[in-house]
């Protein structure tokens, strides 16, 4: 399993989990652990199991979803998180 990014360039801070993902690791995998509600849609959705539920809850008192390091930046649980808690970015474009 993979753990958030830490490292100088992306990070993960105490609202954001973000990991570097996709097949050429050139993009990032931004969860709000304070937006998240824990509705499991991203589990669902994504075709390749690569999101699993926190055994951590959130400040508001919600598990969230975590990356196991499988993810190919498909967007599916971009698209379907209800509450906007997920988001893909370019890696070049966060790294400023």
């Amino acid at each position: 399993m993979t753990n958030a990014v830490q490292n100088s360039d992306v990070k993960s801070n105490d609202q954001f989990d973000a990991y570097i993902v996709g097949k050429k690791k050139n993009r990032v995998l931004a969860i709000d652990r304070d937006t998240c509600k824990g509705c499991k849609v991203c589990i669902s959705v994504c075709p390749v199991q690569a999101l699993f539920m926190s055994s951590i809850k959130s400040s508001r008192g919600y598990y969230y979803p975590m990356e196991t390091g499988d993810c190919t930046a498909c967007k599916k649980c971009v698209e379907k998180c209800p509450n906007f808690a997920i988001s893909l970015h370019k890696l070049k474009d966060v790294m400023t």
